[in-house]
């Protein structure tokens, strides 16, 4: 189902089992999963991100996993955005699909693991209101 909601583009519901200390917390390293769940509980509180880092959270082949921290800012009115977290050639299919919904990308990075050469990038894409 999240992933569902990533596509649409803005997550709007708040799942159960989040708490205040889980989504007011900015420097945390999340899991995709929690990731999901903070950005949703996030946005059910009219919030959205402002800025995305991202990391390595392994790098083994076939098992690449990553974890992302998040900055926020209080969502205008109907706003949509999307974010997403991998490799660049994933994220830059994610930047034609995102343009043609009328998304722009608003944020992006990309981080090098040193010890393996692989790259990550992170990217928030919204609508312009």
């Amino acid at each position: 189902m999240a992933a569902l909601m990533l596509l649409a583009g803005c997550m709007t519901h708040q799942p159960t089992g989040i708490d205040e200390r889980q989504t007011s917390s900015i420097n945390q390293w999340l899991t995709t999963d929690d990731a999901d769940k903070v950005v949703s509980a996030m946005s059910a509180k009219g919030m959205m991100p402002a800025t995305i880092n991202c990391r390595f959270a392994d790098t083994t082949p076939g098992q690449v996993a990553y974890r992302s921290k998040f900055t926020w800012k209080r969502a205008p009115a109907n706003t949509r955005y999307h974010w997403e977290v991998g490799d660049p050639t994933y994220l830059a299919s994610k930047d034609v699909a995102s343009s043609r919904t009328g998304l722009r990308r608003v944020f992006a990075k990309t981080v090098r693991d040193a010890d393996t050469g692989q790259k990550v990038g992170c990217s928030i894409w919204a609508s312009s209101n």
